[in-house]
């Protein structure tokens, strides 16, 4: 997925060229359309408007990941009147049909071919939700995201989004968890952790009790909203589940969603990620365990010159045996100082306690092909720690899904006579999911 990303940026970085002035002005409006495959298709909106004398592609791929499924980018129109612009597939070309209102063409450089149809629709009705831009409070620093709120059956639920490991920005204007809930009268606020995006602080030294305080403020937050909400719950996705969990301990929750958000500790989640990576990426026996020895060692090394040389000895020999590719840059000491800062060490929890107790809604949704947060332990160790609480328990193991919920593209088989080409998209599973979820616990209509 990182490689389609990367390719669609550096598409939208093209500018307008050329415009020939008809079809600019027929293609300003909202179109609807597909990515077409064979036999298969894969649903995009496209809103071309002109700004500063260029032109814009404001896309909406819903199936893509909640982070990354609305995004504008550059248009170009050339002297022949083909159009040009990025996707999260890559370039397209593409011709207008003037009188039909319909745009034909194909993705750039793709074999087998994957084309591209759209239909120019009626303007959008005016939105049935707002959007309002928030900033909170926690402690000596400020945190930026949006509120999205439904006008249409609106509930008295919110549900506060909290994004994983990593300093990047998440995307909270344009979310895609956003704009699905608040379709069901959910109202979410998205935000961006400490350091990350508008917010302030310092995502680089945060620790899970930072993020936790954030989460718990964010939470006071909602509660002083002159909407009233009656029930507040948070979705967390991947180590964000941990930083739910964590703000539980002081903060009450009347429901809690886990997307791939682990149940075990940071460092059985760390052991295991690494035997299942183990076997995804081949690597041999003696490779195994140097990394299983290196990912007790981040953990248990003294921060001392003698604990750098161990952990630099350990990563001497990684790129050669291949599992230098498991870490993450934060997983890698290159100081005695920066010991103390590795990510599992400023993250070490155990959810154990949290979970045993708590006695509300829970949705714990995993992905089958996920190696990250592998679904077996996890599922397992929630229906341990829910047995006296089933009824308040949901897990969900999700077919062909990895650790971002993404299916990849490939070939599906029905039978001997019947196949089909299924595209890049997160699984329907997680949706589906969260609504029956919602339904059952009363926390929406």
């Amino acid at each position: 997925m990182k490689k389609i990303l990367i390719l669609f940026l550096l598409l939208s970085q093209t500018t307008f060229a050329q415009n020939d002035s008809i079809i600019a002005d027929k293609l300003i409006g909202y179109w609807e359309g597909a990515f077409i495959k064979q036999n298969a298709y894969q649903k995009i909106e496209v809103n071309f408007s002109t700004r500063d004398g260029k032109m814009y592609a404001f896309q909406v791929m819903e199936e893509w990941h909640p982070g990354y499924g609305e995004f504008e980018v550059p248009v170009q129109i050339d002297s022949t009147g083909q159009i040009n612009f990025g996707t999260g597939y890559g370039k397209v070309a593409l011709h207008l049909d003037k009188n039909n209102l319909e745009i034909i063409g194909q993705l750039v450089n793709r074999s087998p071919s994957v084309y591209v149809h759209l239909k120019k629709a009626a303007k959008r009705p005016s939105p049935n939700y707002s959007v309002e831009k928030v900033t909170i409070a926690s402690e000596n620093i400020e945190l930026s995201g949006h509120l999205h709120l439904p006008f249409h059956n609106p509930t008295k639920t919110a549900i506060i989004l909290v994004g994983g490991r990593g300093c990047g920005a998440d995307e909270t204007k344009f979310n895609l968890y956003a704009k699905f809930l608040r379709e069901y009268g959910i109202a979410v606020l998205a935000y961006q952790k400490r350091g990350t995006g508008k917010s302030t602080g310092n995502c680089d030294v945060a620790t899970i009790e930072d993020l936790a305080k954030d989460l718990g403020n964010v939470k006071l937050f909602l509660e002083k909203r002159k909407e009233g909400f009656e029930k507040i719950g948070v979705l967390g996705i991947s180590a964000g589940g941990w930083t739910m969990t964590k703000a539980e301990e002081k903060h009450d929750f009347d429901f809690m969603i886990s997307v791939v958000g682990p149940s075990t500790s940071v460092r059985d989640q760390q052991l295991q990620s690494a035997k299942y990576g183990a076997d995804v990426f081949q690597l041999n026996a003696t490779a195994l365990d140097n990394v299983i020895k290196y990912t007790h060692l981040v953990f248990d090394v003294q921060q001392s010159k003698k604990g750098l040389e161990d952990l630099q000895s350990l990563l001497a020999i990684a790129k050669d045996e291949g599992w230098y590719q498991l870490l993450e840059s934060t997983d890698v000491a290159n100081t005695e100082s920066e010991i103390e800062n590795l990510w599992v060490r400023r993250h070490n929890f155990d959810p154990k306690d949290v979970l045993r107790n708590y006695s509300k809604p829970f949705l714990g949704i995993y992905g089958q092909k996920d190696w990250i947060v592998p679904p077996k332990e996890n599922i397992e160790l929630l229906n341990e720690y829910f047995k006296n609480n089933m009824e308040n328990l949901t897990t969900v193991n999700v077919y062909g899904a990895e650790h971002g919920m993404e299916m990849e593209s490939k070939w599906v088989e029905l039978n001997q006579d019947r196949s089909y080409w299924h595209f890049f998209r997160i699984s329907p599973e997680v949706r589906i999911a969260i609504v029956d979820f919602l339904e059952k616990h009363g926390l929406r209509k």
